[in-house]
């Protein structure tokens, strides 16, 4: 792996981080990964993808044919104000990268950089830095488009995402799905308003909106004996009267608004929670004399790992002497690569952001510079596994100031 560059890299995810963009308005951010494509060689960069034109993807072509290998990352930041205060905290009020696509940007402007002084031989591998995934609808709008269809079809697909609260560098693996599927919705009440003195002389949607809450965070265990695999329903905000009029005291409420998050690791059992939230709002709606209106947002397909291409990754990982870590369920959290290993064979795994870390999306996450490279090398190693125009791993491994890096245990923290 090239390590002359790692303060640049730094300082570009540290560039990327103070200047984010919201999803499907990385046009900066796009910008700026072509210029550092090209300095670092890549022949050929495919920009303006997805139907918000802000997808890059650098290909690359050995001489020989073989397979392709796809590694993609998020262009996108979230819509959360930073309190961190150091030097290369955001510059743009309420928005950040408290996801660390900053860092998964880098960690593929490092393997471009790495492809470019050791070129393929046989086989082709594009590096995808995608938009819109916070959203999730930056994978299809990719994988629709036409120019990103003529590049033509990855035989294998990969990425990773950080995690905090394990070990740095830990890399998490498991077959079958890996992180679930989701779908937001916002339910929508309407009655009618009366003088708080008398409030049965209105519509109120109070008691419903109790319910709904109530009910949409009681679904994993009121749900359990009807679906395959756990599943979960989160309110993630609610309103009881006017928005514009705030603190009320005279009038009681005729309007309210609900939303939140349904996940599951099946779509099966994902249809059912949407059926079951779709009844539960008629229902409390019809009780209370309420209009009522229900519609869905950012949906998540859940993302599954393909077994050969976990055993590429564990047999890379394990070869580079990192932790490995096989994971017994799949996280909550939801990623729209699941689009992407849906339509081809591929594999999306976790690297250990650190014990210590903030978890993802919180307000003073920021992403660990040294596992810049770790990433970077794994995925070389993986793509080499594929491609076989090298020595696979070993001289990634030992190419670090020419010494191996120690082989960990695998133990958890503690046991």
């Amino acid at each position: 792996m090239v390590r002359s560059g790692a303060g640049g890299l730094r300082a570009f995810r540290r560039r990327l981080h103070a200047h984010p963009e919201l999803s499907g308005q990385e046009t900066a951010t796009a910008r700026r990964v072509v210029e550092r494509l090209e300095q670092a060689g890549a022949a050929r960069v495919v920009t303006g993808l997805g139907s918000m034109q802000t997808g890059v993807c650098a290909v690359y072509e050995g001489r020989q044919k073989g397979p392709g290998v796809l590694v993609r990352c998020e262009l996108d930041a979230l819509p959360i104000q930073e309190r961190n205060r150091f030097e290369h905290r955001s510059t743009v009020p309420g928005v950040a990268h408290l996801c660390g696509h900053d860092g998964h940007m880098a960690t593929l402007v490092a393997l471009a950089g790495d492809l470019g002084a050791n070129p393929i031989d046989r086989g082709r591998v594009f590096l995808l830095f995608q938009p819109a995934e916070e959203t999730g609808a930056g994978a299809v709008a990719v994988l629709e488009d036409p120019r990103f269809r003529a590049l033509g079809d990855p035989d294998y697909v990969y990425a990773l995402h950080n995690v905090p609260k394990f070990p740095l560098g830990t890399v998490l693996l498991r077959e079958g799905v890996f992180a679930q599927g989701s779908v937001g919705f916002i339910v929508n009440f309407a009655g009618r308003t009366s003088h708080a003195s008398y409030p049965e002389h209105g519509v109120s949607p109070s008691a419903a909106v109790a319910r709904l809450v109530t009910a949409v965070d009681a679904f994993g265990t009121s749900l359990a004996g009807k679906v395959a695999a756990p599943v979960l329903g989160t309110i993630s905000f609610a309103r009881i009267g006017r928005a514009e009029t705030g603190p009320n005291f005279g009038t009681a409420p005729g309007e309210a608004c609900v939303s939140g998050v349904l996940r599951a690791q099946r779509s099966t059992d994902l249809e059912l929670l949407r059926a079951e939230l779709s009844e539960l709002a008629a229902r409390l709606a019809a009780e209370s004399g309420l209009a009522h209106s229900l519609s869905w947002h950012e949906a998540f397909a859940a993302t599954a790992s393909d077994a050969g291409c976990v055993a590429v990754v564990r047999d890379a990982a394990r070869r580079l002497g990192l932790e490995v870590r096989e994971l017994d369920e799949p996280f909550r959290w939801s990623e729209d690569f699941g689009h992407f290993t849906a339509a081809f064979p591929g594999a999306f795994f976790g690297l250990g952001s650190g014990i210590d870390q903030p978890q993802l999306h919180d307000d003073g996450y920021d992403y660990p510079d040294g596992l810049i490279e770790t990433g970077a090398r794994l995925f070389r190693a993986i793509i080499d596994r594929h491609l076989e125009d090298r020595p696979p791993v070993d001289r990634l491994q030992d190419d670090r100031r020419g010494h191996r890096a120690p082989a960990r245990s695998g133990r958890p923290p503690g046991s």
